[in-house]
This record gives structure tokens, sequence and C-alpha cells, in this order.
């Protein structure tokens, strides 16, 4: 089998074969306050008259360095895009579907269908006295205090639905435009868009939750053959690795379209999965397969956070393997136990044996398990454990061929818990967990903040986990 990876939400594989459909993909704002370019769009109700500028909604891009550069005045909210993007400057009081805001903190999200290097997202909104109806220019705003800017140091963002920009909006009555400025790192340009808000009296609460949420995107770009198969992956994060699959096999010419295997694969999602879902989606949170591009949405609160679709062909043979995934550097002791936790990725029909040794090459634990083209997790346990340095062995028969032998091995530590400067009186961090702003946590031996509510996924000295340095543990 060849096995063809088509798209994926991690940073490790993201395949052109999954590459949307128009020739140029950037971004555009989505989430709780759509964009007015995002909201002529029928993905959301075509609130706003300007369907012709919606088929390219992510690419309002100008040169960056705004407000000296970017778009002229009166043509900011299409970018100077010209043609059918110009009904994007036409201004009054009435003409734009306005989303309701308050005062305070509010989340905004890029989606980002090109996730480019990016130097920074900037928010600007209009003066309490703006002139509603004339063409929004430099005036229009509030240029010398911009009310958010997210620094990424010219990171990447993630692809398709961001990380939420947590913004303090400030106060306003009636009717606003904010601007959001996304500039491009290694380009010469940035994405200008606008967004119309009607203000209500108060402070926004917090805004709950999305019951479910967009992840990527089934688009499929070839015709399969009888005997392709393809499979979603999806990836739970408070284990590290991909804990569930959908797959279909190819079984017939015209189920090999690849309009009609993309409909079947998010039909059997839709049967075989309960936290994801495929299709378009309603307002009641209905999903509807299509015979084309069909969304995949997760179920916000479950552990699932990104999802890998592949193509599998069945004319070429692929090499058995195995994978050990999720496997951490350091375990601290935890009542004279430890939990190994890792995960086996197999090519193949393989039965699997993970033995721990310790540093005198004395095997202490072992665990097996039949792990058949997927992913398994394993869990060893090690009572009255020791500090020092542990190999994890993974040796793979295939159930197939008899012949057939693999082996991994993994170098990890065990620390004790009660070490010096080792954070005793301070929780340690369970990095599948959010923390809200103020929480404390230690991680290899230094005291975090939570500045703002974390970020699930990511250790604490990760760039833009929310997190802060105090100190070292005393």
């Amino acid at each position: 089998m060849r096995k063809i990876i088509l798209t994926s939400l991690s940073a490790l594989a993201v395949s052109a074969a999954l590459a949307p459909t128009f020739a140029i993909a950037h971004g555009y704002v989505a989430g709780a306050f759509p964009s007015r370019v995002n909201l002529c769009h029928a993905d959301n109700g075509a609130k706003n008259d300007c369907v012709n500028a919606s088929y390219d909604r992510q690419s309002l891009e100008a040169p960056k360095g705004f407000p000296t550069k970017g778009p002229v005045d009166g043509k900011i909210a299409s970018a100077q895009k010209g043609g059918s993007f110009d009904v994007l400057d036409l201004q009054s009081s009435n003409k734009w579907y306005k989303t309701k805001i308050q005062a305070g903190l509010n989340d905004f999200r890029w989606f980002s269908t090109a996730n480019h290097k990016t130097t920074n997202y900037v928010y600007y909104i209009t003066k309490p006295d703006w002139d509603q109806n004339a063409p929004l220019t430099r005036a229009s705003f509030d240029l010398a205090n911009p009310f958010c800017v997210i620094d990424m140091g010219g990171q990447q963002p993630l692809k398709n639905l961001g990380k939420a920009h947590s913004c303090n909006v400030p106060e306003r009555s009636g009717y606003q435009v904010i601007l959001s400025v996304w500039t491009i790192d290694d380009t010469a340009n940035a994405f200008y868009n606008v967004i119309d808000v009607e203000f209500e009296d108060g402070v926004t609460p917090p805004p709950p939750p999305d019951a479910w949420e967009q992840s990527t995107t089934i688009a499929p770009q070839e015709d399969l053959a009888v005997g392709d198969k393809v499979k979603a992956r999806f990836f739970d994060s408070s284990v590290g690795s991909f804990t569930t699959q959908t797959i279909i096999e190819i079984n017939s010419t015209a189920n090999g379209k690849k309009n009609t295997w993309s409909y079947n694969l998010a039909t059997a999602i839709n049967a075989n999965q309960t936290d994801a879902q495929a299709g378009t989606k309603s307002d009641n949170d209905i999903f509807t397969p299509i015979y084309g591009n069909n969304p995949i949405y997760l179920k916000a609160g479950s552990n699932l956070s990104s999802v890998e679709v592949d193509i599998i062909k069945g004319d070429v043979p692929v090499d058995d393997s195995i994978t050990v995934l999720g496997l951490e550097d350091e375990y601290i002791i935890d009542n004279n136990t430890v939990d190994v936790t890792f995960s086996i990725e197999a090519v193949g029909n393989l039965n699997v044996t993970n033995t721990i040794f310790d540093a005198n090459n004395k095997a202490i634990a072992s665990k097996s398990k039949n792990v058949n083209d997927t992913v398994e997790h394993f869990t060893i346990s090690l009572k009255n454990a020791t500090a020092g340095t542990f190999k994890l062995v993974s040796i793979a028969n295939s159930n197939d061929n008899s012949n057939l032998s693999l082996q991994v091995s993994n170098s990890f530590k065990i620390l004790d818990a009660d070490i010096p400067g080792d954070c005793q009186d301070i929780q340690a961090i369970d990095i599948s967990k959010q923390y809200k702003p103020g929480n404390e946590v230690s991680y290899q031996g230094h005291v975090y903040r939570a500045e703002r509510w974390t970020d699930s996924g990511k250790a604490p000295d990760a760039q833009y986990s929310g997190w802060v340095l105090v100190g070292p543990c005393a």
C-alpha cells in the first residue's frame, strides 16, 4: 500500500492534495465576530449582499505597513482589491449586518487557509464620533490606540480556525467598525478585514463555547481506484496521539469518483464518531454531507483537537513499521509510582511488546497488544519506582509474516519528586487542561503563572501558551 497524507492540522504533514480549489489561499476573520466579507458567504447565511466578493474572501491582501502604507483611504474594507470587491467599500449606517458586541474581553479568530509566517495581528476601532455614512478612511479609526496587538514573532498560526485573540475592546456605543490587520512576516503584504459591530450596554460576559468547531475540510482532488482506502484519524490531546479513526474502502469505480468518496467518508464519520461530524452545518447543528468539499467539525469540550485524512493506495505495498508517539522525556515519581504513557502507531498487522529496562539492562515491566494498522495507547505502571535513566524497547512481530520482526528503542528519565527545587508545594502542570488567569503550576523545576486562559496541549515554555515564567523553584 502507498500512503498519501491528504490533510492534517499537525505541523508534520499537510499535502497539496487537499489544497483548496482557489488559486491562492490566505485567510479571513471568522468565529464569533465574522468580518464583512465573511458574512457575504453562504457559509454564514449570506447576511451581507455581496456574494460575488465572497468567493475569494480569503484574499483581501495589500501592502503591509498600515497606517503608513496599505490600501488607500476609501478602499480599506476591500484592501483596494478592485472589481467585485469594490462593493465592500460602500459605507452607510444601514448597509451591513452588525454583530452584537459589548465592551471588555472578546475573542476574535482568523481562519487561515494558508498559515503564513506572521509578524502580528493588530486590531483598531472607529472613533466615537466617526461618520457612519462616509467611506472608511484612516481618520475614521483610532489609529493611535490599537486596542489589541497579538505579537507572533514570525511564527506560523494554526491552519484553519486559529487560536482565539482575547482582546479588551474599548467602550463605544451604537454602530462601530473594527479593522483587523494580519501582517505577514516573510512577504511585503498584509491582510485587511473590517468587522461591523453594534455595541450593547454593559461588559461582555464570557462567551458560551461553540458546540462544534471546524477543524479541517475533506477537499478531494483526485478520483481513486478500486482497492484504495481513505482514512480519517482523530487526534486526542489528552493522550497525545491519534486514538480513533474512520476508514472507507473504494469498492467500485463509481464510489472512487472524488466527490463521491468525499461524501461517503463524511457519511461514515457521522455514523461512527460521536465527537466529530462532517458536512454542511445548520444553525441547529445538523450535519449534511455533500458531494464535494465537506468540513469536519470537532465537539467543543471533547479531547479531540485535530484531524488527519490519509489516502492509502491499494496498488503499492507499504513496509510494516511501528512508531512510538507521546513518550515523555521525563516522568515524575508520585507516591512511589510512575505511569509511563505512550502510543504505538502500526503499519501492518503486528503484535507489539513494550518492555522497560533500567540502567542495569534489567527488564522491570512489559505490556503487549495487537496493533493492526492503527494507533493503540499504552500505560505501563512502575511500582516502587526509583529515579534514573530507563529505556523503552518496542518489538513488533507480524501476525501475517512469521519472519518479520521490528524493534524501536527510546530512552527516558524518571525523576524523584522530593529533590530540592522540585516545586513540591506547587501543582505540576497537566498539559491536557486549561488554566484560568492567576493559576500557578510547576514545570521542569520552574514556576509559571497563567496570564490568561491557557492553551491546552502546550507546555508553559512554548510560545503563546498563555503562561509567564515566575522563576525557578525555591
